[in-house]
């Protein structure tokens, strides 16, 4: 389906750059993508297909309850990969 997007993953992104900046863990694209991923399958997806479903999107991630549980799970995901890596350190 063409202009179909979960918009709740740049969400995430956006979570996880604030987030991730703060730790001493790996910064790799890998890890990155392993925390998004995590953090996604874990949290509802919210598909959008229009700039306006985007921004309805943005408004309900806005809201402090929402934005609590992206939080959360995001911080979740970068405990658990951060700890345990899913990669060798040469592989950096």
């Amino acid at each position: 389906m063409e202009g179909l997007v979960n918009v709740m993953e740049e969400s995430v992104l956006h979570k996880i750059d604030q987030i991730w900046k703060t730790t001493d863990y790996c910064k790799c694209d890998k890890c990155r993508l392993d925390i998004a991923a995590y953090a996604l399958n874990r949290l509802p997806p919210r598909y959008g297909s229009s700039l306006q479903g985007k921004l309805m999107h943005q408004f309900d991630a806005s809201t402090i309850q929402t934005d609590a549980e992206i939080t959360a799970c995001v911080a979740t995901a970068i405990r658990v990969v951060g700890e345990d890596p899913n990669h060798s350190e040469r592989d950096v």
